[in-house]
């Protein structure tokens, strides 16, 4: 069929997402970059609000952390919960669409919440956020992964540098401005700041992608079903699917759950303030920038699922050990565990994508972000409850022990999930491409 092109009536009323011809070749690596961006300011969102917990809590006089915390929560869940109907839109309309307004949205109720200090109406924010936010995984994951079918594994853990950007920035920039913004506009507080200024960010890069993002261009025959084009994932699948997310959400729990008791036990235990705690956490997550692509580069040719392995119990051993370290070396522990953790989500994502056709990845990703993210979006609340308990022992390093160590356990009982993952490749499935295993590092567009 040579450069024929199959435009599906769908595609008509929600965002066309072919290109002229040639426009793959010049656009996909534009396409990539501006897709980590992208990554970058949705994790910044999810986490910009860890390091500035207590300011919350006093600003609008809530019942302890756990009150601050369940904010990120309600994002975390809705954002989790919904990946499932967002994995549906990511197979069948533009991706292109789903991620620029995605994040159009995002970055819009981040201003708002900037702009209340009503405690209900911050939760409906949350909600709104995580709705947007929901988008980016399913969409994300399977525009990359097409426009680099040779090797999507790559692809994937090239866009994984985007978490770390945004998990470093996110706290980061929120500590800093926190403390050092004196603008006023509508008595904002000294918190909401970096909200407004992030969130305006946000919109700005979400028009650029919709300007400059592109579809993979897909030639299809003229006769095919839309079957063949949305073929459904079969009960098999579906299975393996949600038997991975329930195993991996152990994993996932640890890494959110990370975020929220490593920023109460540097403000509580280790005397940081907030722009010094915001330093950490976000520098913690920074080294995501180089594990992610560097733990896909160090595992081809079959050794994605033992290098999992090794990654899922160093973290967990490096996560239980963070209370050992003194106030100059705790940042050194948590980036050690941090290392491992997001190098995990970048092996694990590339073994599971790249066993899979490219029109059922977003659904993939939808079922399983549905079910390991709803689990472990609860944890922000769960820490924050938790460390409350401790009272006037919170100023103690080693009451934080017990939940450390329990993180830890967390991160071994992920490495039941090798056998599942494995199974993909079972008769019905595309097979691994013989190019990805050959030389996972090759970036070849698609066309």
């Amino acid at each position: 069929m040579g450069d024929q092109v199959v435009i599906r009536q769908s595609d008509r009323w929600f965002g066309h997402p072919y290109n002229p011809p040639m426009i793959d070749r010049q656009r996909g690596p534009l396409t990539l970059a501006l897709t980590v961006i992208l990554h970058a300011f949705t994790h910044a969102y999810g986490t910009m609000l860890v390091p500035l917990y207590l300011m919350i809590t006093a600003d609008l006089h809530l019942p302890g952390v756990k009150r601050a915390a369940l904010i990120v929560t309600v994002y975390l869940l809705v954002y989790s919960f919904g990946s499932y109907g967002a994995g549906v839109l990511a197979d069948r309309y533009s991706r292109r669409a789903l991620l620029g307004w995605g994040l159009i949205f995002n970055a819009a109720a981040i201003i708002a919440i900037g702009f209340t200090r009503d405690y209900s109406m911050l939760l409906l924010l949350a909600v709104v956020s995580g709705a947007s936010g929901t988008l980016f995984h399913p969409a994300a994951n399977s525009l990359v992964s097409e426009h680099f079918n040779r090797s999507p594994g790559m692809a994937i853990g090239l866009l994984g540098m985007g978490s770390g950007l945004g998990f470093f920035a996110g706290p980061q920039y929120a500590g800093w401005r926190a403390e050092t913004a004196h603008w006023t506009l509508w008595h904002v507080a000294n918190w909401q700041r970096p909200c407004v200024e992030l969130g305006v960010m946000g919109i700005f890069v979400g028009v650029l992608f919709l300007i400059f993002g592109r579809e993979v261009r897909t030639a299809r025959p003229p006769a095919a079903s839309r079957q063949e084009i949305h073929p459904p994932l079969g009960p098999s699948l579906r299975k393996k699917v949600i038997g991975i997310a329930a195993i991996l959400s152990f994993r996932d729990f640890a890494g959110i759950a990370s975020l929220t008791l490593a920023s109460i036990y540097l403000q509580k235990a280790m005397g940081f303030d907030p722009k010094r705690t915001g330093f950490i956490v976000g520098a913690m997550m920074l080294i995501g920038i180089i594990a992610n692509p560097l733990a896909v580069y160090l595992t081809p040719r079959g050794k994605r699922l033992p290098g999992l392995v090794i990654v899922l119990i160093a973290g967990g051993i490096a996560i239980a050990m963070v209370p050992f370290f003194g106030r100059a070396h705790v940042l050194l522990g948590l980036c050690l565990f941090q290392a491992f953790q997001l190098g995990s989500y970048a092996i694990s994502d590339a073994a599971m994508l790249e066993r899979v056709a490219a029109n059922v990845r977003g659904r993939l990703v939808g079922i399983f972000l549905s079910i390991a993210g709803t689990i472990a979006g609860a944890s922000p609340w769960l820490m924050g409850y938790w460390t409350d308990s401790f009272g006037a022992d919170a100023a103690r390093p080693m009451r934080y022990l017990a939940p450390f160590v329990a993180l830890g356990i967390m991160m071994v009982l992920a490495v039941g999930v090798i056998p599942l993952i494995r199974s993909l490749g079972a008769p019905g499935m595309e097979p691994i491409d013989p190019m990805t295993e050959i030389d996972p590092r090759t970036m070849g567009v698609a066309v």
